[in-house]
């Protein structure tokens, strides 16, 4: 029969896996919401763009809200979860769970949210930088088959000449299209919207100086 000493060091051993468990939890939910997704993590304190992260949206705790598809807490109360992620380093908003994390000091140990966002903003970098290389890549075949477009789908306006439904040849990443599009605005090409309506590659006639 157990003794009232081990139902104390079980009750502890439970906080002790839950703990290990709350990393291992947000471990896995940032790689797949952050890194998988290639999105920067920008709630850092001090960042112009820093909004706490609602990630209360993404989270239940394992008796409230089970019946959605979220991501479960380890069975910790509510209490206790916002001191455990306090001493990962987290900053807590006061009532529904959102995080940001304050800026690392050079010199200081990282906590786990810095090491975290150390790790997606990294990650996200390289996907910036893959992403312009392919721009860059595929920006010369764009100007190759803007040039060989039939000229039965070209127009000739004032000031530029329009090519009308021209179609991209690749299917590109929204990060590569913005890189894309930077690089034909540079040479005074751009695409033609009309009324919320694709309509096609306008080429100025001057290139923008």
């Amino acid at each position: 029969m157990a003794t009232a000493n081990e139902l104390r060091e079980h009750c502890t051993n439970l906080y002790v896996e839950r703990e290990k468990s709350l990393r291992s939890v947000l471990s896995e939910y940032f790689e797949s919401a952050f890194i998988a997704r290639h999105r920067p993590f920008r709630a850092v304190i001090g960042n112009r763009k820093c909004k706490p992260i609602p990630i209360y949206r993404d989270f239940a705790f394992p008796i409230k809200d089970a019946f959605e598809f979220k991501v479960v807490w380890p069975n910790f109360s509510e209490e206790t979860l916002r001191k455990e992620l306090s001493k990962l380093g987290f900053v807590i908003t006061p009532n529904r769970i959102s995080i940001s994390v304050p800026p690392h000091k050079k010199g200081d140990k990282m906590t786990f949210a810095q090491e975290w966002v150390m790790k997606i903003n990294h990650s996200y970098s390289v996907y910036c930088s893959n992403e312009k290389k392919l721009a860059e890549e595929l920006y010369p075949n764009v100007i190759k088959k803007l040039y060989s477009t039939p000229a039965e789908n070209i127009i000739t306006y004032d000031g530029y000449t329009l090519f009308r439904n021209f179609k991209y040849e690749h299917s590109i990443s929204l990060k590569c299209a913005t890189f894309l599009r930077k690089l034909m605005l540079r040479d005074g090409i751009k695409e033609y919207i009309e009324k919320g309506e694709y309509k096609g590659i306008m080429v100025l006639n001057n290139t923008p100086t």
